[in-house]
């Protein structure tokens, strides 16, 4: 059980690195508009290639840090996953 604790503070850790990143999103987005108009230059466009190929906008559909990091689904499914494997294993084996 006490094994189960190291993921959480992970996932908190890193819901909150996500919910900080997601302020970047627009001025990216910005970034590489400006300079595929006004140079000419193409760059990367990592950023709004992805959004358009995965038809995604800017901006996120709920604002918040629970939700854009603690419940951003991209966050919290490993760490679920890795908890659930965690308490199978403890009551999988027995204690000595």
């Amino acid at each position: 059980m006490v094994g189960c604790t190291i993921p959480i503070f992970f996932w908190v850790l890193e819901s909150q690195w996500k919910h900080f990143q997601r302020g970047f999103y627009p001025r990216v987005g910005e970034i590489e508009t400006t300079l595929l108009e006004t140079c000419q230059l193409r760059g990367p466009a990592i950023f709004n290639s992805w959004n358009y190929a995965l038809k995604r906008v800017t901006s996120p559909k709920r604002k918040g840090y629970v939700w854009d990091g603690l419940l951003n689904p991209t966050v919290f499914i490993s760490y679920i996953l890795e908890i659930v494997f965690l308490l199978i294993a403890w009551k999988a084996i027995p204690l000595i």
